[in-house]
Formats: C-alpha cells, structure tokens, sequence
C-alpha cells in the first residue's frame, strides 16, 4: 500500500477586473514588509530599483498582481481535513497564465499543458470529430 498520493488541484482564476486587481496587488505591495541583502530596511527596499521595478510589474502584469497575493496552498489542504487516517503535506503552489481570451481557450491551453487529450472531445464532440478526420 502507497504511503503518498499525490493530489494535484488545479484552479484557474479570470480576472475581471485587472485594474481593481492590480490597485488590490499595490496596495499589499505597499504595505508589505520586504526586504533584501542589499537593503535590509523595508522602507529602502521598497525605494530601491528592485521594489520600483517589481511596482512596476505588479502595476503592468496580471501574473504579477496575482502573485502578490501569495494564493496559499494550506488553504487547498484544509480540504482534506477531518479526513480518517490523512495528513495533508504541502508541496507548493504556482500560478501560471493560460493561453487564450476566452474560458474555453484557457480550459483548452490548461488541458493541453497537463497533458489532458481527451479534453476537446469532452467539450465538444463534434469539434473532435472534425479534428479526427481531417475536416478543420
């Protein structure tokens, strides 16, 4: 019997809104205390060409002012909470951008990248069987 299985979450976000999202980012960017080697106060770091440039990203970057918020992954384990004979062990979490400008497009490019090939065909039969015969 396997001591480990792996349970892989994926969760793909739309932004809505990217202005009330990057404002959000800012705003956490801001207050938030970072610092480095080569400037180990907040304030300066935040002065720095580093922390400008990375305002910079978050201002300009959908990705990046997702990042910001530091989406946690304690929060997926908790879903196995309460569960007889289960510890959750943390691995991480990453966000990535998808392919695409529609939800269909994103689920398409998120199916394709984890190597889902029975996606299209799930999603629409008759787009499959166009694509199986050479038709589109």
């Amino acid at each position: 019997m396997a001591n480990f299985m792996l349970i892989k979450i994926s969760l793909m976000a739309e932004i809505t809104d990217a202005d009330a999202l990057r404002d959000a980012a800012l705003k956490d960017f801001d207050t938030a205390d970072m610092t480095s080697p080569d400037h180990p106060d907040t304030a300066d770091w935040h002065a720095s060409e580093e922390g400008q440039e990375k305002r910079r990203q978050i201002a300009t970057q959908d990705m990046d002012a997702l990042n910001q918020f530091d989406v946690d992954p304690a929060k997926a384990s908790e879903l196995l909470d309460g569960v007889p004979g289960v510890k959750a062990v943390l691995l991480g979490s990453s966000v990535r951008e998808l392919e695409g400008t529609t939800r269909d497009e994103a689920r398409d490019a998120w199916a394709e990248r984890e190597g889902i090939t029975w996606w299209r065909e799930a999603r629409d039969a008759e787009l499959a069987r166009q694509q199986r015969e050479g038709i589109t």
